[in-house]
């Protein structure tokens, strides 16, 4: 997904998602999602390839990151997630857009029980965000 605004955010993007994530997760009767620092590497790795241009904006090497996944968290039974989005000043406008995506909205709301953040930006301070969902 993305979009421009400039509406600045005084939270960094990271605390941005997770809390209008969990905000929109306790709206709808569901329990928050804990962070994990292991989980926000991976998120955050993803999102410095994107905003390099090492890939493409999107899921490529997802497979990739749920074996990371399956070794790092224990127990995972490889329920997992993903969403990316890029072009947001701050982790708000991302939420709010996954949240009008059927399939990203689908991920906020899933059946799970930990949440990894990664944000970077490019060259021109362009955000990638990526969110990841773990059972």
């Amino acid at each position: 997904m993305s979009f421009t605004s400039k509406n600045p955010s005084s939270d960094g993007p990271v605390e941005d998602v997770l809390k209008y994530t969990n905000q929109f997760r306790k709206s709808k009767g569901l329990k928050a999602l804990e962070m994990r620092d292991d989980l926000n590497a991976i998120a955050r790795k993803h999102s410095e390839d994107m905003a390099s241009g090492r890939c493409a904006f999107g899921h490529n090497g997802y497979d990739l990151r749920v074996s990371k996944i399956k070794k790092t968290v224990k127990p995972c039974d490889g329920y997992t997630g993903e969403n990316v989005a890029y072009g947001a000043p701050n982790g708000k406008e991302a939420v709010d857009v996954w949240k009008n995506s059927s399939v990203h909205r689908k991920n906020m709301l899933g059946d799970y029980k930990y949440i990894g953040i990664g944000a970077a930006s490019n060259k021109k301070g362009v955000i990638y965000y990526t969110q990841i969902f773990v059972r």
